[in-house]
């Protein structure tokens, strides 16, 4: 009888002492598996199709997209399960030092702008020696790919037009230009709101100097069709280079014609240079249907000399506001009815 007692207490022993090591060796697993996620550790996702970086954004193993400059990734924050976008720069050129120093810069930027007209910087870290910049997924698609299937009414761009002239101004008194303004790099929102994106090529303008990249090559700026005047030629630059892109892109939109081409047409120039062939850009527009007074504003907006656009994007803004025009400058733009 008692020799029964023992076997069972010493079998219900083992029972337990089997439990306890069983838990202690879980919990030491989940340690190691917080611990690693802290290092910055990948872990595959149970989803074969993706992966988690930094413990915390699933990524799928392809990319979203392939840019000049960075590689764009759609991402999942695990936390709350908010989709994100994640860029990484773009690697297996001669310029990937400089890539990643530009995104650095993005990032930088993004994260001193907090603007409703201005895609939204939500985090960005370093792993295995490359950088990560995390940004607000936004539901839409860019201008240029909205564009192809139709014309957009003047009252709409307009109203376009105004809330990123909001967004520039807040963006230059912060002291940074964009330098790329063209319509890939505004988006569309699904809400109708319209959002810069893309900072890759953005400049400090109180200081240039400071952010300089190591070898940075972009002192000269080409977009096929877009290209501004001080940008292409590679001179100095400051908030109206940012006028002229908007501008241009409004041409665009009004008649889905690329503008230098419409300037080269006219004068062999890709852009006006002298108030006589802003006229025809404007006599151009008016032929297209757009209104006199919108017409002269962004004929002078894409003015060769810097120095005969407006000032700012906030004087731009109170042109296409004008029921009489634009404010007097040293010229004025006569437009032929």
């Amino acid at each position: 009888m008692w020799d029964i007692d023992i076997y069972l207490l010493v079998a219900v022993i083992y029972v337990v002492l089997g439990l306890c090591i069983a838990i202690l060796v879980s919990i030491r697993k989940r340690k190691r598996s917080s611990s690693s996620r802290k290092k910055g550790q990948v872990h595959v996702s149970p989803d074969k199709n993706t992966h988690i970086i930094n413990g915390r954004y699933e990524v799928g193993l392809s990319s979203h997209k392939q840019g000049g400059m960075a590689t764009v990734w759609l991402a999942t924050e695990h936390k709350s399960g908010t989709t994100c976008i994640i860029k990484t720069p773009r690697k297996g050129t001669t310029m990937d030092n400089v890539y990643q120093e530009k995104l650095m810069l993005e990032a930088g930027y993004l994260k001193r702008l907090k603007h409703p007209g201005i895609v939204k910087y939500l985090n960005d870290f370093h792993y295995k020696g490359e950088f990560y910049l995390v940004i607000e997924y936004l539901n839409g698609e860019t201008l240029m790919a909205a564009s192809p299937r139709t014309t957009f009414g003047e009252e709409q761009v307009v109203a376009w037009a105004c809330q990123l002239l909001d967004a520039l101004s807040y963006m230059h008194v912060s002291g940074i230009v964009h330098r790329d303004i063209n319509p890939k790099n505004i988006m569309l929102c699904s809400d109708g709101a319209v959002k810069l994106i893309d900072f890759g090529t953005a400049k400090n303008i109180n200081g240039i100097a400071r952010d300089k990249a190591n070898h940075d090559p972009f002192t000269q700026i080409t977009n096929k069709g877009f290209d501004i005047p001080e940008l292409f030629m590679g001179g100095a630059t400051d908030q109206r280079c940012d006028i002229c892109g908007l501008a241009q892109t409004c041409i665009y939109l009004l008649t889905l014609n690329n503008p230098n081409k419409i300037c080269s047409g006219l004068f062999k120039s890709n852009w006006p240079r002298s108030y006589g062939e802003a006229a025809a850009i404007a006599d151009y527009l008016i032929a297209a249907g757009v209104s006199i007074r919108t017409s002269k504003c962004l004929a002078q907006c894409i003015l060769f000399s810097p120095d005969n656009r407006f000032a700012n994007a906030q004087a731009m803004r109170s042109a296409l506001a004008l029921a009489e025009g634009y404010p007097i400058k040293p010229a004025e733009i006569v437009a032929k009815k």
